[in-house]
């Protein structure tokens, strides 16, 4: 019973930890500086090691984020003080000159939203390379582990680490505090804040690490660090409206991504009864804003893509014509492997799917790489769909050698059942 209490409380501090771990962290750096990184880092371990022990002895308090809030708080203020009684003592000329005061108010909401803010947008400061700005969003503000990093951004959890290493290093040796941005600069670094967001909830959305389907307490993160940057001022903000569109449509379909067992369902397959319709409306109220824009994104498009399925009444009402328009656009953008490959599927469900084989052809020789199983998957369910059941379940073999996930693998062994099943009653 104590090591099911135990679990739950566990469970109950991770979730917390992800909403609240990168505001404490955004907070402290402000208060001490990015040269004392690792004490805030240090700070925020403590604070939820303290609800670890607290909790399940007293139980879980009734306002949980506040509760951790003070105590970083108050773990921050003892470091002060210890601080001031070593430098009264010794005369030592020490890198914390924060007082009581100021960190009282850093705590209030609106210098925890601009803390935040300020974090998100350093993080992308342009002397280092992209992919290392990606990773310090993840990792300082989405509480992300160094191997859920490297699922998103296809790295070794070994090269994240290194990677962490040297921005952290470069950044520190231009600020010695969390600086406040020009608008300029925060006009040059949105678009690499709003990918790292976009890399943030697709690695929740369909996550390779933890033991569940969905990780929603990364899709949530970035939902919220989206909301955060719709209080800044740019040129264009549409796109960030159109980011949150796509993210709430796609949240809209969480409990219906998958059935008995954790298994995932297709999206033809889906009880459309079960898609959050709040969520779907709070979608749609962000793709007008979006329209506002004066160029168009690939958050446009895929928001446009995603909303034309939470239309549809059905999978065979679905508006393909205006799916494979956005793909055709979004491919001119940026022509990846798995973009063609979803602008090719949705083709087949316009023109047939021998047309989609055909076409699929073009790209078996491109740098696919580890989502290899996408492309086998896709040649699989055509077939199925010409009613190639035998050529079907040989091809979705390989695309669960190719697969690395438990739950895509158990997907792919559960359509090779069902190709034997329709084997047997076709034959």
């Amino acid at each position: 019973m104590k090591n099911s209490h135990t679990h739950t409380t566990r469970k109950l501090v991770d979730h917390h930890f992800r909403e609240e771990a990168g505001k404490m962290t955004a907070i402290l750096i402000r208060l001490f500086g990015l040269r004392n990184a690792e004490l805030a880092e240090d700070i925020v371990q403590e604070t939820f090691l303290t609800a670890m022990k607290n909790w399940p002895l007293k139980g879980v308090p009734e306002n949980p984020p506040g509760w951790l809030m003070q105590v970083a708080k108050n773990k921050a203020i003892n470091v002060v003080r210890r601080e001031q009684l070593i430098k009264k003592k010794t005369s030592a000329s020490l890198p914390l000159m924060q007082d009581e005061a100021s960190i009282e108010s850093m705590f209030r909401q609106q210098e925890i939203k601009d803390s935040q803010l300020n974090m998100l947008f350093t993080c992308c400061y342009p002397e280092i390379k992209e992919r290392e700005q990606l990773i310090l969003i993840l990792k300082v503000l989405g509480g992300f582990s160094n191997a859920e990093i490297g699922s998103a951004l296809l790295m070794k959890p070994e090269a994240v680490k290194k990677a962490l290493f040297r921005a952290k290093k470069e950044i520190r040796s231009h600020y010695l505090q969390l600086p406040e941005l020009s608008r300029y600069q925060t006009e040059q670094r949105a678009d690499t804040v709003l990918k790292a967001i976009y890399l943030l909830f697709n690695e929740g959305y369909k996550t390779s690490f933890a033991d569940a389907l969905i990780n929603a307490d990364l899709c949530y993160t970035a939902l919220r660090l989206a909301h955060l940057m719709t209080s800044i001022t740019i040129e264009d903000s549409g796109r960030i409206h159109a980011l949150l569109a796509l993210m709430y449509f796609q949240s809209a379909r969480f409990l219906a991504r998958s059935g008995e067992q954790s298994v995932v369902l297709d999206l033809k397959d889906q009880d459309r009864s079960k898609w959050d319709r709040d969520l779907i409306n709070k979608g749609f109220n962000h793709l007008m804003q979006s329209r506002n824009s004066k160029t168009l994104s690939r958050y446009h498009l895929e928001s446009t893509i995603a909303s034309a399925h939470v239309q549809a009444k059905s999978f065979s009402e679905t508006d393909w014509k205006l799916i494979c328009s956005c793909y055709e656009k979004l491919v001119m953008m940026e022509s990846s492997p798995l973009i063609k490959l979803n602008y090719i599927i949705a083709l087949s469900y316009l023109y047939g799917a021998e047309f989609g084989l055909k076409k699929i052809e073009s790209i078996e020789g491109s740098e696919i790489k580890a989502k290899q199983y996408f492309l086998w998957a896709a040649k699989a369910e055509m077939n199925v769909r010409l009613r190639r059941f035998g050529l079907a379940k040989s091809y979705y073999q390989v695309a669960c050698d190719y697969a690395q996930s438990g739950f895509d693998k158990t997907y792919l062994r559960r359509k090779m059942e069902e190709c034997d099943l329709n084997n047997l009653s076709q034959n």
